[in-house]
């Protein structure tokens, strides 16, 4: 390896961490307090709720969660489904079971974070859930 492709490869390397890195802090204060733990039990879980909530008959086997974010009785999953575009679909479990309110798609500009926050607001979605959802469509 030359001297000149490892110092690129160093300066790549530490550019994609700091990156990530600021990504990551960036995202913290939106989601604070929201968990976005993607588990292999809750894919399965929104995979069904996800077909179910959808016009078309779908297999929840072909619906791919692919973002996770809960608060309170809220749910906010990222999903990928065969039938539309991927989509942002919000689920209400304050009466036990998470019951599916509503699904955004689409893309979004930084600017917008505030209006996407008080739509998800209207929905009933807290406001810890609201902003983390509107950071991510925004970022």
């Amino acid at each position: 390896m030359t001297k000149l492709f490892r110092q690129g490869f160093a300066t790549t390397l530490l550019a994609g961490t700091l990156a990530t890195s600021l990504g990551v802090a960036l995202a913290a204060p939106a989601c604070r307090g929201v968990d976005t733990k993607l588990t292999a039990q809750r894919k399965a879980d929104y995979a069904k709720l996800v077909a179910r909530s959808l016009n078309q008959k779908v297999k929840p086997s072909k619906v791919t969660i692919q973002g996770f974010m809960q608060s309170g009785t809220w749910t906010v999953v990222y999903a990928d489904v065969p039938v539309a575009d991927p989509g942002y679909f919000f689920f209400d479990s304050s009466s036990g079971d998470p019951v599916f309110k509503e699904v955004w798609g689409g893309m979004a500009d930084a600017g917008e974070g505030p209006q996407i926050a008080k739509w998800a607001r209207k929905l009933g979605a807290n406001k810890a859930i609201a902003s983390c959802f509107a950071h991510a469509v925004t970022d």
